[in-house]
């Protein structure tokens, strides 16, 4: 009976932690919707561009150069760019989310030219789609430091010559043609699109109100039928159905943004206010670093033969990749002090495993049995696939070395640095693994999905640890599950393998 019992308890708190997992990631999630609406709201109520491009950088260009016969300089002032021979040179701006070509249609440019020359503009709506080229959209003189293009104006052409229309929402390419004669040069800051009208956006919205309403999964679907009175909007606000998943949501927000690439996505019965939400100061995420890096070196520093205080090594060692991860701190704009913050925690649990060893392992292992034993949730995500993937895609040779590399760091970082500490403690060895497993999905935050699965891998290969502590069969099982997953799974139950802020790209 007391067996029972506790195999009972055992099920219940994993399925508290699987939903509570699930409740952080939409918790996580809503509240970047938020950040984000508030942004929106913001741009447009006071005016400002919605979509705007800094050149100051070869990385601010697609593909970090110029397309053609020029050649490109990094300058304080801007990108700078010497024509030849006179030919037309292409400038690619990155387009990282789709963009309404048709509602923001003037293009600004500030640039300056030593000589007159041509504007014109390339723009490919997908992928797939035919790109549309105005080779003489608008002409410059030396003189000029801003150009403002009007896009319906231009005369669009197709590569076989035919008409185009006027560009919409595009979501590929976005490319400025130049000509100046050779020798010359263009200097290039920014890019900006506006309207030529004022958006009727009020400084808050309150939590009812919705121009657009989604309806949850099951009910008809209000995208699929854009009516005339849909087409007109160019910043619709948009309200998401209540109780949806991240994902559903993350999902949602895509199919709203390709048909409305300015809209004001809110959740269910939030309101915001406009405003540019700060990021944090940058001077408070170095000071916190340092205190974390202090921390640590007086930990370092009154270390003892044995473990004397497990819980307080496990929290200083979890702390420094939990703040990247969790704190949405690796995304499109890096946290330095987090990165920093993740290698020390990692370089303070090598230096510790090194001086002292909590509990007895090794890499390798000659035994078959140890081999197989880890790889049994390579089946489970074999059969998820099936369910609900689709065709495998290729993986890259020197990405999977790679992430054999880093699912060897991750195991021997929670197996090795984390588990082998909580072993020092009081707790039962079904605590033990639950509270390691859980703390490997934290790491995969906010992705609700990635988190549950993850949880249920590493609490299977912490017990496997127990019986046969050897890392090299966890980490390969861990990386062989893990890119079967990326190469046939994500994409609907599991939307991606991003964490953090890349999560939500």
């Amino acid at each position: 009976m007391r067996q029972l019992a506790a195999t009972a308890g055992f099920a219940v708190a994993l399925l508290l932690l699987l939903q509570c997992m699930a409740t952080l990631s939409g918790w996580v999630t809503r509240g970047q919707l938020v950040h984000d609406a508030r942004e929106a709201l913001a741009t447009l109520h006071n005016g400002e561009p919605r979509w705007h491009w800094r050149l100051e950088q070869r990385s601010d260009l697609v593909a970090r150069r110029v397309f053609g016969a020029a050649d490109l300089h990094a300058e304080p002032d801007g990108l700078r760019i010497t024509s030849q021979d006179g030919r037309p040179f292409e400038l690619g701006l990155p387009v990282a989310e789709p963009i309404d070509l048709a509602h923001w249609p003037m293009l600004r440019l500030n640039m300056r030219s030593d000589s007159a020359g041509v504007v014109g503009l390339v723009y490919q709506t997908s992928e797939s789609g035919t790109a549309c080229r105005a080779t003489h959209a608008a002409q410059f003189a030396p003189a000029d430091t801003s150009l403002t293009i009007d896009l319906r104006a231009a005369a669009w052409q197709g590569d076989t010559g035919g008409p185009c229309q006027p560009p919409g929402v595009v979501s590929y390419m976005l490319r400025l043609q130049v000509e100046v004669p050779a020798k010359s040069t263009l200097t290039i800051q920014g890019a900006a699109l506006t309207s030529p009208q004022a958006m009727p956006l009020p400084a808050a919205i309150d939590a009812n109100r919705a121009d657009i309403r989604l309806p949850a999964t099951g009910q008809p679907d209000a995208l699929a039928t854009n009516t005339r009175e849909q087409e007109r909007y160019a910043a619709p606000v948009v309200r998401l159905p209540d109780h949806a998943s991240a994902e559903a949501m993350l999902s949602l927000r895509d199919r709203v943004m390709a048909q409305w690439p300015a809209a004001i996505i809110l959740p269910y019965g939030q309101s915001i206010a406009a405003s540019h939400d700060g990021r944090m100061p940058a001077w408070l995420d170095w000071g916190a670093c340092s205190l974390y890096l202090a921390g640590l070196f007086w930990l370092a520093l009154r270390q003892k033969p044995g473990i004397i205080r497990p819980w307080i090594e496990v929290a200083a060692i979890a702390a420094g990749p939990l703040w990247l991860i969790a704190g949405l701190r690796w995304g499109p704009q890096l946290s330095v002090p987090g990165v920093i913050a993740f290698v020390a925690a990692l370089v303070y649990g090598g230096q510790s495993e090194w001086r002292r060893r909590p509990v007895p392992w090794s890499w390798w292992t000659n035994r078959w049995k140890d081999w197989l034993w880890p790889l049994l949730p390579l089946p489970v995500a074999g059969i998820l696939t099936l369910a609900d993937g689709h065709g495998l895609i290729h993986l890259d040779a020197k990405h999977v070395l790679a992430y054999l590399g880093w699912a060897l760091l991750q195991q021997w970082a929670m197996l090795a640095l984390v588990m082998g500490r909580l072993r020092h403690t009081q707790l039962p060895q079904p605590v033990i693994l639950l509270i390691t497993a859980t703390l490997f999905g934290l790491l995969h935050t906010p992705n609700g999905t990635l988190m549950q699965l993850c949880l249920l891998a590493e609490l299977w290969w912490a017990w496997c640890f127990t019986r046969s502590p050897r890392l090299v069969p966890m980490a390969l099982a861990h990386a062989a599950s893990a890119l079967l997953v990326e190469a046939g799974l994500t994409g609907h139950l599991l939307r991606s393998l991003g964490v953090s802020a890349r999560f939500f790209l």
